[in-house]
């Protein structure tokens, strides 16, 4: 049971609990166009190498001083689990963020590392917990713009 909660606080923080993260950033060394190309709304799926899953859901705005703003919502045995946002870097089409989270009375934060490939936008995370850690992958599309 604490290795499947494990694994699922992993994934949830990457991939549920509608939550705001606003984040601290890391100015990117890559051109703002392709920083730029990151802003909007991407919704997807994460899996632990357990095989247990749910949903994710990705927001992202340009902040101030070319920082940037990461919002995180990730799905756990069909429950929202709110995060808070540590960290974004975004470096060229590369991501690394960083969020808190807690499912159970069970404090863990999640790394999301990934990459930018036209409107996909996947990789792997790694979560930690006081009961262990947990990996798996994730991989979220852009929505499309509202008109």
């Amino acid at each position: 049971m604490k290795k499947i909660l494990s694994s699922a606080c992993l994934v949830f923080t990457l991939l549920s609990g509608p939550a705001v993260l606003a984040a601290e950033s890391k100015p990117s060394a890559a051109p703002a166009a392709a920083a730029a190309s990151f802003a909007g709304e991407f919704a997807g799926d994460w899996l632990g190498d357990n095989g247990v899953g749910g949903t994710l859901k990705l927001t992202f705005k340009a902040g101030k001083a070319a920082a940037w703003t990461m919002e995180a919502i990730f799905t756990f045995e069909g429950a929202a689990v709110p995060t808070t946002t540590k960290t974004v870097e975004i470096d060229g089409s590369k991501l690394t963020a960083v969020f808190a989270w807690e499912v159970q009375g069970t404090a863990a934060s999640s790394k999301l590392t990934g990459e930018l490939k036209d409107d996909q936008l996947g990789g792997t995370y790694e979560s930690t917990t006081t009961e262990g850690a947990a990996k798996g992958k994730w991989k979220v599309v852009r929505k499309p713009a509202s008109s």
